[in-house]
């Protein structure tokens, strides 16, 4: 009885272990895990890249060289007279201020640019006009080359294609080439000194081109050998003076 009562209690054992056994599962967590993908919480944005247009620097030039040619459409001289009246052109024995022919210059002028005035030096070689025939009296004519300061004062405040100026030079003549004091009963050999040179007036100049108004005298005294006598007088010649020319850049 007690083997019977035994082997009974170890089936019960038994088949309460393998009941337990299935009841027990393994236990998973209740929360399921959602893997999403994981994005930036601030959005990237993608701007339009802009391209600038590089422009290229042009360095505006430190100066130039201006090259000229003008003509003396009006020109005038000192008159000369041996009796009591030395400016009257009627007189017997005086030389007429009046002149002809052909009168003109070349010039060459180099400058330095500023913001509205062009500082320079020139230099020219002036021919000047032949000395009217009055009552079988002419000559004491001379020609110069004045060494100057120059300068140009522009005056386009409204960016014209056209750009107008204000021009004036100052300096010394040296005059040369004094031609004979010609009489109806023989010439008499002259001398002429240097003296003070100026020029005014005003211009319009296009890119490298450029034309000028000036009105200039150069000073200058004359002396006439007469029979062994110097008689000594003023001499200047005056003109108004119309140039053409053209700037050359100096980088």
């Amino acid at each position: 009885m007690k083997k019977l009562a035994l082997l009974a209690c170890s089936l019960f054992v038994l088949t309460t272990v393998a009941q337990a056994k299935e009841v027990v599962r393994p236990v998973t967590s209740s929360k399921e895990v959602m893997r999403e993908p994981v994005t930036s919480s601030k959005e990237v944005v993608n701007e339009p890249v802009v391209l600038e247009e590089v422009v290229p620097v042009v360095s505006k030039p430190w100066g130039y060289i201006g090259l000229r040619g003008g003509w003396d459409f009006w020109g005038e001289y000192g008159s000369f007279s041996n009796d009591d009246d030395n400016n009257n052109e009627s007189s017997r024995f005086g030389l007429s201020k009046k002149t002809e022919d052909f009168g003109g210059e070349i010039a060459l002028e180099a400058y330095k640019y500023w913001d509205y005035i062009d500082l320079g030096l020139g230099v020219a070689y002036q021919q000047h006009m032949e000395r009217k025939t009055y009552d079988g009296f002419s000559g004491a004519e001379y020609n110069s080359v004045p060494l100057y300061l120059t300068a140009k004062y522009k005056i386009n405040y409204w960016d014209w294609p056209v750009s107008p100026y204000l021009k004036a030079n100052i300096g010394y003549s040296f005059n040369f080439n004094s031609k004979d004091y010609n009489t109806p009963t023989g010439n008499f050999g002259t001398k002429v000194d240097d003296g003070l040179y100026w020029a005014a007036g005003l211009g319009w100049e296009y890119e490298s081109f450029n034309v000028d108004f000036l009105y200039g005298v150069n000073y200058a005294k004359t002396k006439v050998n007469n029979l062994g006598n110097e008689d000594k007088f003023n001499n200047d010649y005056q003109r108004v003076t119309v140039s053409v020319g053209y700037n050359f850049n100096i980088w």
